[in-house]
C-alpha cells in the first residue's frame, strides 16, 4: 500500500492488481488512494462478479474489474503500479509472470508482491492444532501445485524479471501483530475455504478443533502463533 501510494500528482496513477480475487483488498485500496485508478483482474469470472457487485455496492468510482488471464499476451498498456497477492506462489512460471510485469510497468513504476512464506509459519509454544492446521495448508499447497514459499525467492525473481531498487520483509501475522480478532478472522477464513474446497485434506473436524482453539483468547495470546509471508518491491529502471 506504501509503494502505490507514492504515485504522484498532478498525474492520476494506474495501478493494476493481478489476481485480485473477489476485489475487497483492492476496494479497500482504492478508498485510501482517492486519485489512482485502479483495474483488478482475475482468471476465475466468479470471483470477478464478486468483486463488481462489491464495488457497485460501495459506489467506488476509481476502481474496475475484468476477468482476465495475466502472461505476456496481456493487454501491453503501462500502469504506474502492479499489484500481486499470493498469485506468483501459483504461476507455473514465476519469472515469466514478473517480467510480464516488467513490461507494462512505466519507467519508474513499481511492482508490490505479497507472497506466502510458510516455512516460517509457527508458534512459540509447540501446538498440536497449530501444527495441524500447517501440516493441511501443506497438503494443499502440494495438491494444486502452488509455491507456499515462493517468498524466499521473490528477491532473485525481481532481480532476473529486471527490476531494480529491491527490497524484501517478512510480515507476521499473529495476535500480537495484528491483534486477536483479526488473526481470529483471518485463520477462520482459510479453514473455511480449505475445508469448502479439499475436505479430504482439511477435515470438518479440524475446522471445529481450529475453532475451539481460537476461543481461547488467553491461551492464544499467550502462544502467539503467526502466519508468515514475505513482501517484495522493485521498480522499472
Amino acid at each position: 500500500q506504501r509503494g502505490a501510494g507514492r504515485l504522484s500528482s498532478p498525474h492520476p496513477g494506474r495501478a493494476l492488481d493481478v489476481g485480485c480475487g473477489e476485489g475487497s483488498f483492492l476496494l479497500r485500496l482504492a478508498g485510501r488512494l482517492p486519485g489512482t485508478g485502479f483495474l483488478g483482474i482475475d482468471h476465475s469470472e466468479l470471483a470477478v462478479a464478486e468483486a463488481v457487485r462489491q464495488a457497485t455496492a460501495a459506489g467506488a468510482t476509481n476502481v474496475r474489474f475484468a476477468t482476465a488471464f495475466f502472461d505476456e499476451r496481456y493487454d501491453p498498456a503501462q500502469h504506474d503500479a502492479v499489484l500481486t497477492r499470493y498469485t506468483v506462489q501459483h504461476a507455473s512460471a514465476p519469472a515469466q509472470l514478473l517480467a510480464a510485469v516488467h513490461d507494462r510497468l512505466r519507467p519508474g513504476g513499481a511492482v508490490i508482491c505479497l507472497e506466502s512464506l510458510d516455512a516460517y509459519t509457527d508458534c512459540h509454544e509447540a501446538d498440536a492444532v497449530w501444527e495441524a492446521f500447517t501440516r493441511a495448508v501443506a497438503a494443499i499447497h502440494q495438491r494444486v501445485g502452488s509455491n507456499a514459499n515462493v517468498g524466499k525467492s521473490l528477491g532473485s525473481l525481481l532481480r532476473g524479471a529486471g527490476f531494480e531498487r529491491i527490497q524484501v520483509r517478512l510480515v507476521l501475522a499473529s495476535p500480537a501483530t495484528v491483534g486477536y480478532e483479526r488473526f481470529r478472522k483471518l485463520v477462520l477464513a482459510s479453514a473455511q475455504l480449505a475445508t469448502g474446497f479439499f475436505p479430504d485434506l482439511f477435515s470438518a473436524e479440524l475446522a471445529a478443533r481450529v475453532r475451539g482453539w481460537l476461543d481461547d483468547r488467553a491461551e492464544l495470546e499467550r502462544k502467539d502463533p503467526y502466519m508468515c509471508s514475505a513482501i517484495a518491491s522493485g521498480r522499472r529502471a
